[in-house]
C-alpha cells in the first residue's frame, strides 16, 4: 500500500479544484472518525495543518493556545480577553497581527507572572518578544509549536 504522502504527489499535479476538494472532505471526514477515539491527535493535527497554512495565529487558533496555558500564579487560560489585548496593542501603537500579540501577552504573564509587576511590564516584555531584531518571522506561533509539538 502506498503512503498517503505517495499518493497526495501524484495526486496533486493533475487535480483540478473540485478534486482537491473532494480530497479535503475525505481528509475531514477521516479526522472526525479518529476524533471518536482519539481527539486529541486530530487536534494536533489541524493544529499543524494551521500552522503550514496560516504562519500567524489566527483569533480562534490563539484562543486555543491560550486556553491550554497553566499559569504560574495558579490559574489556567486567559488573564487578559482578547478584546482587552487588542485595546492594548491600539492604545500602544504597535503595528502587529492581534492575535499574535493576544497569545504572547497572555503567555509572557503565564510564564512570567510575579506578584506586584505591573500591566505594563508585562506589555513591554510581550512588545519585546514580538519585535526581536534577531528571531523569525512569524515568531509567535513558532515558539507555541516549539513548546507544543
Amino acid at each position: 500500500m502506498h503512503t498517503f504522502k505517495d499518493m497526495v504527489d501524484k495526486y496533486w499535479r493533475s487535480a483540478g479544484l473540485e478534486d482537491m476538494e473532494c480530497l479535503a472532505e475525505k481528509i475531514d471526514w477521516f479526522a472526525e472518525e479518529v476524533r471518536k477515539t482519539n481527539p486529541e491527535l486530530v487536534e494536533k493535527f489541524l493544529m499543524k495543518i494551521d500552522l503550514l497554512l496560516n504562519p500567524h495565529f489566527t483569533k480562534e487558533s490563539a484562543e486555543h493556545a491560550v486556553s491550554k496555558m497553566v499559569n504560574k500564579d495558579g490559574t489556567r487560560g486567559e488573564h487578559w480577553t482578547y478584546e482587552q489585548t487588542s485595546d492594548v496593542l491600539k492604545d500602544q501603537g504597535y503595528e502587529c497581527n492581534e492575535a499574535d500579540w493576544y497569545y504572547v501577552l497572555n503567555m509572557i504573564y503565564s510564564d512570567y507572572y510575579k506578584a506586584g509587576r505591573s500591566t505594563d511590564t508585562y506589555v513591554e516584555l510581550a512588545h519585546d518578544f514580538l519585535t526581536d531584531f534577531d528571531a523569525p518571522e512569524c515568531k509567535a506561533k513558532k515558539y507555541f509549536w516549539g513548546m507544543h509539538e
